[in-house]
């Protein structure tokens, strides 16, 4: 048997852009606080999207998560480098058959009192299995094919079939875990986390307090969390919020307009010198790859995939559109951060090459780039690179919604897509290219399908953790490389700007919001 105990939680964090314009005119007002909320310590931010839900099996929008993440807890958690590390359960066993696994419960107990058991266990993930909840995360526990309480403190959980993914499915938010009698999340939810419901004024504001019973610990022995709420607002103009965080009224801004960020970052990424004083600028991996996706129905030939990666420079795109956000991608899908990322496995940047490729054709493929507004300029970047070797592109710019509906019916040649990780492997992103995966079906919405890559796959969901794993990864990110079936054009970074009052914020590289060792000391 496989046992695996406890290591240390701790999770770190990532963020967004920020931005303003009338930068110049509010400066003065960086160094304004308000104060303190009756002498407790608040953490603030805005939500401009708004919070669909409370309820964890539905927490599928970041607005969503990061408050389910507060309020709620699961058996396992990732930590910083995206491993699992113990939640609500203190330990667990995997059998040899690599389908059994037995958790073992740590003493917690709900926001109203109740002590956590197995039958809640039990009910949460039964709960996200039913139909008739209809959860968006229910794909999570499809592998489960039985699991039952062996004793009040013990969970079994057999699955169907050997799955080396189940575990970080399990730290999703949706396998969230919730009293067993508790019937009203929406309104009232009830969890474990380190901060409990108070108070949602819908559309203005939401009001989180510190659960002081949490069963978490620094390591000097004070309880967590240090916070004494959290306090989300709903201001949906990015300019506004904006004024907001330079008046002292929010603690972090986790979501800027893109077109503020000349204002506040250098074409290098880092902060405009006039911020530098009062303010922390936090970048760190983020697990989403930016590509573009060739239509394998309407096959384009292999030369003239390859030509089209090494017509781009990466390195310059980044640089000019982004502000220097974003790591180039050298490598194929699965991106920086994940094991199986190989950063020199990529085509890359090969002009002269590329050229000669697109000489060699009498008549050019006529070929459309298609994407939503505010990718415009990625997209108009690539076509004027494939301009200056001789081929000329067109991009065509569509509402979200005729983008979406148009890839899933497989009705575009050529378009822009990007892949944010649902959870921290790398097959989550080599999945897009299987056959089982092709749309309408699942994401595979390049229609690419080949059983040579699919035997990889599945031999890669069947191998246990470890470095042979690790090598049918990056084998299988080689051969769609080879095969240049797509484009790669970066691997995300998430941006924060916090004050210099505000510290303790963590994140991972699947861009939670972790508040247990956060501080706002104001004057």
């Amino acid at each position: 048997m496989q046992k695996l105990m406890p290591k240390s939680f701790i999770q770190l964090k990532k963020a967004s852009f920020l931005g303003g314009f009338f930068v110049v005119i509010f400066l003065v007002l960086t160094s304004c606080t308000t104060d303190k909320a009756d002498g407790k310590m608040v953490f603030r931010y805005n939500e401009p999207a708004g919070i669909p839900s409370l309820d964890p099996a539905f927490a599928k929008e970041k607005s969503s998560i990061w408050v389910v993440q507060q309020l709620y807890e699961g058996l396992v958690a990732l930590d910083s480098e995206n491993a699992i590390v113990p939640a609500l359960a203190l330990e667990w066993e995997i059998d040899s058959t690599a389908k059994v696994y037995t958790f073992r419960l740590r003493n917690a107990s709900f926001h109203n009192g109740k002590p956590l058991a197995a039958d809640d266990v039990v009910y949460s993930l039964n709960r996200l299995r039913d139909a008739k909840v209809a959860s968006p995360g229910s794909w999570v526990v499809e592998d489960i094919a039985s699991l039952r309480t062996v004793d009040a403190s013990t969970v079994e959980i057999i699955l169907k079939q050997p799955n080396a993914t189940f575990l970080s499915l399990l730290a999703m938010p949706f396998c969230s875990v919730v009293p067993k009698d508790e019937i009203t999340l929406t309104k009232s939810p009830v969890g474990t986390g380190p901060f409990k419901f108070h108070v949602w004024h819908y559309g203005e504001k939401l009001v989180l307090h510190k659960n002081e019973t949490y069963w978490r610990i620094d390591g000097n022995g004070a309880q967590l969390p240090y916070l004494d709420g959290i306090s989300i607002s709903f201001l949906t103009d990015q300019q506004s919020a904006f004024l907001e965080y330079l008046r002292g009224n929010f603690d972090f801004l986790p979501n800027l307009d893109p077109s503020f960020k000349d204002d506040l970052l250098t074409k290098q990424g880092a902060l405009q010198e006039r911020y530098t004083a009062e303010h922390t600028l936090l970048r760190s991996p983020f697990l989403n790859t930016e590509y573009l996706v060739f239509n394998a129905t309407r096959p384009l030939p292999k030369d003239l995939r390859w030509a089209i990666n090494a017509s781009i420079d990466r390195k310059e795109m980044i640089t000019a559109l982004r502000n220097g956000v974003g790591v180039p991608a050298t490598g194929g899908i699965i991106p920086a951060g994940l094991q199986g990322y190989q950063p020199g496995i990529g085509i890359g940047y090969a002009p002269d090459s590329a050229k000669r490729i697109i000489a060699s054709y009498e008549v050019l493929p006529e070929l459309t780039l298609t994407t939503v507004a505010n990718y415009r300029d990625l997209c108009e970047f690539v076509q004027g690179a494939l301009a200056k070797l001789g081929w000329d592109i067109s991009v065509n710019v569509v509402p979200s919604a005729a983008l979406r509906s148009e890839k899933s019916a497989g009705t575009l040649d050529f378009f822009r897509a990007s892949w944010i990780a649902d959870y921290p492997d790398a097959a989550n992103y080599l999945m897009l290219f299987t056959t089982e995966m092709k749309a309408p079906n699942g994401p595979n919405y390049s229609r690419y399908s080949s059983a040579t890559f699919d035997s990889i796959y599945d031999a890669i969901q069947s191998t246990p953790f470890g470095a042979e794993r690790i090598e049918l990864m990056a084998a299988a990110d080689q051969y769609l490389t080879n095969q240049a079936v797509c484009v790669p054009l970066y691997y995300d970074e998430v941006l924060r700007v916090f004050p210099t009052r505000t510290n303790g914020v963590q994140t991972n590289a699947l861009n939670a919001l972790t508040l247990l060792e956060a501080k706002v000391l104001r004057d």
